[in-house]
């Protein structure tokens, strides 16, 4: 048999064997992932070095999914646990379960201290804002840990303290408060400005989205059904990959408050301190990283300094960083929380 021959052959063959494949493959091959699933987080930073409390042993009885048992038998309702030496705390209940624990490290030759809370949900919990009063959401002010007191807050972070830029007649970015558009006044493209301007929004139905100014209007979030869009940023994360702007801008070391998106139901927060003895703060880069380590494919940034604050159960678990004599959290228009606990909670 001739070369060319031969080689004719061999390409009929292969050709069959191709089209054969192609009918067996999709009959073995695992089901295509639906367009809303998750993408698979894939670990694209070291984990960084770094002290933290003891894992928790003294769990009560837990359903498979972390939570606590709904059912009337059960003697536990709610489970509180608090140690601050430790630097922990927990709150679980059958929709609702928080997680918070402080580390500490070195970053760049100087100390610094963070606190990441681990934050599952199911219906009917989801984020929203909590003004310190709703019949002023863009005047009056409080301390986030009094807001959150204020409204039996479980778990709560600061917000973007947009009134501070409405007060001095800055631009104040796209604000929804309670599905009521209060504010507009935004950029009509990605900045690296301090702040960008980026857009939180939170749903009822417990999911979040994030966007740059411009590509969704007021109308658009209304008429999609959002609660709140806060505006601060910069978004950190977008399909497991840090904001490009993170590499130049935002890379001083200061306080610093996030929150992730692990999956639906699943977020992450985080609150680094800073301007205090204890710790010097960090970059945003800093931030992004951490929230990559705990699998974060989303993240956004919350305003920091001196607005900065993690608030669990009325009492914020961290401690101010000291501006202008000061250490105390300043007074904002509102927080950004999950979980309403009963009064007579210990």
């Amino acid at each position: 048999m001739s070369r060319f021959i031969k080689t004719k052959v061999w390409t009929i063959i292969f050709l069959l064997l191709n089209v054969l494949l192609s009918y067996l493959v999709p009959a073995f091959a695992l089901p295509t992932p639906l367009p809303t699933d998750i993408p698979t987080y894939a670990p694209s930073v070291t984990p960084f070095p770094a002290e933290g409390p003891l894992p928790f042993t003294a769990w009560p009885p837990l359903t498979e999914d972390g939570f606590l048992p709904a059912d009337e038998q059960s003697a536990t309702k709610v489970f509180v646990h608090r140690d601050e030496k430790a630097g922990q705390w927990i709150y679980i209940s059958t929709t609702l379960k928080v997680e918070i624990a402080r580390y500490s490290g070195k970053f760049e030759h100087k100390n610094v201290v963070w606190f990441i809370a681990d934050i599952r949900f199911k219906e009917p919990e989801h984020f929203r804002a909590f003004s310190a009063d709703p019949q002023r959401p863009s005047r009056y002010l409080e301390r986030p840990e009094k807001i959150a007191r204020n409204n039996h807050v479980v778990y709560a972070q600061n917000g973007d303290f947009f009134s501070f830029r409405l007060s001095n007649k800055e631009r104040v970015g796209l604000i929804i408060r309670n599905s009521k558009l209060l504010h507009e006044n935004t950029y009509t493209r990605p900045v690296a400005k301090i702040p960008p301007l980026d857009e939180l929004a939170l749903y009822a139905d417990g999911h979040v989205e994030m966007h740059v100014p411009g590509e969704l209007s007021s109308d658009d979030y209304l008429n999609k059904g959002a609660l709140d869009v806060l505006a601060f940023g910069p978004i950190l994360i977008k399909d497991s990959v840090k904001d490009t702007r993170l590499k130049k801008s935002f890379t001083n070391r200061e306080p610093r408050s996030a929150i992730g998106i692990i999956a639906p139901g699943h977020f992450v927060g985080i609150m680094v301190e800073g301007r205090n003895k204890r710790s010097a703060g960090a970059s945003l880069s800093f931030v992004a990283d951490r929230l990559l380590e705990k699998g974060c494919y989303e993240a956004y940034t919350l305003d920091g300094g001196q607005t900065a604050a993690m608030i669990f159960m009325g009492n914020n678990v961290m401690s101010s960083g000291i501006y202008r004599g000061y250490q105390r959290t300043r007074r904002q228009q509102d927080i950004v929380g999950i979980g309403i606990y009963e009064e007579d909670i210990p």
